[in-house]
Order: C-alpha cells, then sequence, then structure tokens
C-alpha cells in the first residue's frame, strides 16, 4: 500500500524566491514569459497557437511521426490514433523532453513525462472542445555522451561503456547487451524476468531507435507520443528560422538583452549563448558554427553564408539548434501550448522571450514539474519508530540530529534561561562597578571570557547527550543518506530501477501516476505502508 502526502514547496529549504516565482508566481515574471501557467489561460494560448500553425505543418508532422512509428510493431493503436489527430486544428500538444539517459537516468525523467500524460488528460476532460496530447521530445542530437551514459542504482554506477562521439541518437547499441546482464544480476528471479522483457524492447538501427522502442513500451497505454527532432522533413519546415540564424544571428541579440535585464533583477541566466546558436551535424560529429572573417568556420572549414545557405537549402537535416534555438525548433513544429521541465529548464526558457518574438512564434505556457520522494517500507517504518517527520528530514543533517537529541532529552538545556542568568549577571556586575567606569572593558571583556565558557559547556554536555542517542543518530544519518544520496534530492540521483525491489516496474509506473497531480504545487511523498489486515 502507498500513502500519498505533500508538504508546501514554500516550506522547505530547496527554492529561492526566483524559483517559487515560476512555481506558484509566473505573475511576478511578465517581462520574461509569455501567459502565467494557469487552466484558464490554455483557452486563450489556444487562440494564440492556432493562428500561427498551418496546416501544412500538422500534415508533415502526422507524416514525420507515422514514419517513426513504423518500426513500433506493439501496442499501436493508441499512438497511430494520437498521430492522426494531429492533423486535426483543434488537436494541441503539451510537452516535455530531456536527454537520452540510460534507462533514462535520474527518476525525475519519469517525473516529467506523468506530469504531461496527467497535465493532457486533465486538459481533455476540462476543455472537451479540443484534444491534449502529451509530447516527449527525444535530445537525440545532443553530443554530450558523458550524461547519457549511465545510471545510480542501490549505490552503485552503471555505464555504458563504449567510444562514440556525435548526436548520441546516432551512436550505434554496441555494449547495451552487457549494461542489461549486470543490472540484471542485481535482481531476484522474479524481477529479472519481468526486467528483460523490458530490456529486449531496447533495439533498433541506432540508440535513438531503440530508446523510442523502450519508452514506447513503457507509456504506449498512456498516449504519449515520442518524436525525434533529427529528421530532415522537419529541419525543411524549419529552415527559416535556420536561414535567419545565419544572416542575423538574431538569437544572441535576443538573448543578451533579455540577459541584461536578468542580471539588474538578479535572476540567474541559465544557458549560453553563441554568436551563432547552431551546430553542424554529421554521422559521427556535432560541431559548432562559429562566425569569422572570412564567413563561418565548421571545424577546419570555411563557408560563405552564400555556401552555407546552399547547403541548408539541400541537406536541412546537418544544421542542428543548441540549447538557444532547441524550444524555438520544438515550439515551430508542434501545436504546442505548454512546456513542464525542471527548474535549470525554467530558467533558460526565461532567457528566450525575445528570441520567440524575433521569431514570430507564440511562447508556451511554462510549467515546473512535479517534484517527488519515494520511501521504501523499510525506511518509512524507521522514520515512524524514530519519531521524525518526513518534512524534518528535508534539513541538515546536523539540525535534524539535534532536533532528534533535543526532542528526546529528559533534561534538557534551557538556553532560554541561561540567557536571562547571563543579563542579571552582567546586570548585577555593571551596578556595582557603576562608580568605576574604567572597569566597563574588563567586565565587558571578562563577560565574553564567561559566555564563551558557557557555549563550550553547553557543547560539551550536547556531545555527551549525543553519545546517549548514537544508535538512532547512526540510523538517521544512514536515512537521511537512502532518502538524499549524496546530498542530492533523491530524485535527481537513483534510477527508478531503485524501487523495483519490491514493486514490479509497472507497478511503480502506476504508483507515480496515480500520485502526480500537475495542478498540485507542492512537493508529493510517496510512503510505502503494511497492508491493512
Amino acid at each position: 500500500m502507498k500513502k500519498v502526502s505533500h508538504i508546501s514547496r514554500k516550506e522547505l529549504n530547496l527554492f529561492s524566491k526566483n524559483d517559487l516565482d515560476f512555481i506558484s508566481h509566473q505573475e511576478n515574471l511578465k517581462d520574461f514569459i509569455g501567459l502565467p501557467f494557469s487552466m484558464e489561460n490554455f483557452s486563450e494560448q489556444v487562440h494564440l497557437k492556432k493562428n500561427s500553425f498551418d496546416q501544412e505543418k500538422r500534415n508533415v508532422l502526422t507524416e514525420v511521426l507515422s514514419e517513426q512509428y513504423q518500426h513500433l510493431n506493439n501496442n499501436n493503436d493508441l499512438a497511430i490514433d494520437q498521430i492522426n489527430r494531429l492533423k486535426d486544428s483543434n488537436t494541441y500538444t503539451i510537452t516535455t523532453g530531456h536527454q537520452l539517459c540510460l534507462l533514462g537516468g535520474p527518476m525525475y525523467f519519469f517525473l516529467k513525462i506523468i506530469h504531461v500524460i496527467n497535465l493532457s488528460k486533465i486538459l481533455n476532460e476540462k476543455h472537451p472542445e479540443n484534444h491534449f496530447i502529451p509530447v516527449f521530445w527525444m535530445a537525440s542530437e545532443d553530443h554530450d555522451s558523458d550524461e547519457i551514459d549511465h545510471l545510480h542504482l542501490f549505490n552503485k554506477q552503471i555505464k555504458w561503456e563504449h567510444n562514440q562521439r556525435g548526436a548520441v541518437g546516432r551512436f550505434n547499441n554496441e555494449g547495451l547487451e552487457d549494461v542489461f546482464e549486470h543490472l540484471l544480476s542485481l535482481f531476484n528471479e522474479e524481477r529479472r524476468e519481468e526486467l528483460k522483457v523490458i530490456f529486449n524492447t531496447i533495439k533498433g538501427d541506432n540508440y535513438g531507435e531503440a530508446f523510442m522502442n523502450w519508452l514506447h513500451e513503457i507509456f504506449s497505454e498512456k498516449g504519449l507520443i515520442i518524436i525525434d527532432g533529427d529528421n530532415k522533413e522537419l529541419k525543411d519546415l524549419f529552415k527559416p528560422i535556420i536561414e535567419l540564424e545565419l544572416k542575423e544571428g538574431f538569437s544572441n541579440h535576443s538573448i543578451q538583452e533579455t540577459n541584461e535585464k536578468l542580471k539588474k533583477l538578479k535572476r540567474k541566466t541559465q544557458v549560453h549563448s553563441r554568436e551563432i546558436n547552431l551546430f553542424y551535424l554529421t554521422e559521427n560529429n556535432r560541431t559548432r558554427i562559429i562566425k569569422s572573417e572570412e564567413g563561418f568556420n565548421i571545424g577546419d572549414q570555411t563557408f560563405t553564408l552564400k555556401e552555407l545557405l546552399a547547403l541548408l537549402n539541400e541537406r536541412s537535416d546537418r544544421f542542428s539548434p543548441n540549447a538557444v534555438l532547441r524550444p524555438i525548433y520544438q515550439e515551430y513544429i508542434l501545436p504546442n501550448l505548454c512546456y513542464v521541465g525542471g527548474m535549470a529548464e525554467m530558467n533558460y526558457w526565461a532567457q528566450l522571450k525575445g528570441v520567440f518574438e524575433k521569431a514570430n512564434l507564440p511562447y508556451p505556457l511554462l510549467q515546473m514539474r512535479t517534484n517527488l520522494l519515494w520511501m521504501d517500507l523499510g525506511t518509512t517504518k524507521k522514520i515512524e519508530k524514530l519519531g521524525l517527520t518526513v518534512k524534518d528530514l528535508f534539513e541538515d543533517l546536523p539540525s535534524i540530529k539535534k532536533k532528534h537529541v533535543q526532542k528526546n532529552d529528559t533534561a534538557p538545556l534551557n538556553d532560554e534561561e541561561i540567557a536571562r542568568g547571563l543579563n542579571l549577571l552582567e546586570t548585577s556586575l555593571r551596578a556595582s562597578s557603576s562608580e568605576q567606569k574604567n572597569l566597563d572593558a574588563w567586565i565587558g571583556s571578562e563577560l565574553k571570557k564567561i559566555e564563551k565558557s558557557i557555549d563550550q559547556i553547553k557543547s560539551k554536555i550536547l556531545k555527551e547527550k549525543k553519545k546517549n542517542h548514537e544508535d538512532d543518530l547512526v540510523r538517521i544519518e544512514k536515512i537521511k543518506d537512502a532518502l538524499f544520496p549524496k546530498g542530492h534530492l533523491q530524485e535527481r540521483h537513483q534510477n527508478l530501477l531503485h524501487f523495483c525491489n519490491r514493486n514490479s516496474f509497472q507497478s511503480v509506473i502506476n504508483d507515480l501516476s496515480i500520485a502526480i497531480d500537475p495542478l498540485n504545487n507542492d512537493f508529493t511523498i510517496i510512503a510505502e505502508e503494511n497492508d491493512p489486515k
């Protein structure tokens, strides 16, 4: 049995005021975003998108998605229906995206996806005149292999060893089977059989195709559509923006203006913009396009603007947007209304409003994804036995320990009484020496020594008291490390498989689907409990 509860994100020492603006006060961000996120603003966002997204884009999008889904043989009916509905002018998308991390990487990968699935479901209920489709955007053109080739599980780092370069979606799958064999050896026989079925779906002509197969297997029954932007037909649609970038470097001009405004307000600038925010993509390389006096440098080659535009016209698929233009590409080819992401994503989207305006694109609604902590049965019992609350565990370890000792201390130090005694002592001494003004400084100095000695006494007493609670404090330390591994939020470190020792993989997905409420701004807690007898 799983119990779902919530803690206000405002009460946790995890989010700055700027973070909380994105979470629940987007009206404070009017200079950097479009419409604030609210259910009421979806109707207006539909109007904005409808006027900018023509039928040609819908037709190309459905053709490309139909082609990308051809290699998927299982559970395709709902996906095909969703894709076909994208031809209709009243169908829109709710999107999230991520790098192609090994088996999703940290758990928040799944939180983002389930969030957009549940948000789409709510929107379909509240706005039946339109249809809303959850979309996952595969960052298949990303070339940072170090960020996608590993996962953390059971205090181990499991790594995919390979020597490939370039866009990760184009990698071959050599070495993945060794990773899966290693992973299977970490589970009991019952779990192994289930996970084998899941791992066997990770196959295809390249890593991007294999990743799409795997993700489709998990979410095919929930209506999720997965899109790979590394596609010539989609890049052909995007050619006007690529051409504008090559001719004018428009995105960097816009983003630098916004960065100045953000800095004045002491807001974070997340993404680094360049003079040209494009890469050149070949089979084994993704190389920056650098503007120079001679034209444009790509590696050791130099092109004139005319040559590069001719190449764009012929091979648009070789032009790859970086982090600045990737959101523009996404919004250009999707009938998208809302993007759901983490705080780092929210920060870099806030740098892009001017880029959207120059590209003549509606800026989407933004929503911070769900934050979630999962406590297994053993941890839940230990927390209850120690008399702790879940909220206590979000504090730093010394504070948790101190609070536990004080709570269970039968003869606690009375700081107020000690302070009153010191004040009384000082008052009495100064009254007695009121006619000896030459002693004021000396008395003050001696009182400081006394205060320091008392602090040392208190520290010594607390240290001895802690020894009486040593076993409990060790347990607290282990619980803290289990729920916040290496000092990170669990969702940013542990892979979802971490929770599959006692639970089946699909049951974990289902439990997350039940727990995640896209309209609840609080931090979500799932606690495993004994089933009632």
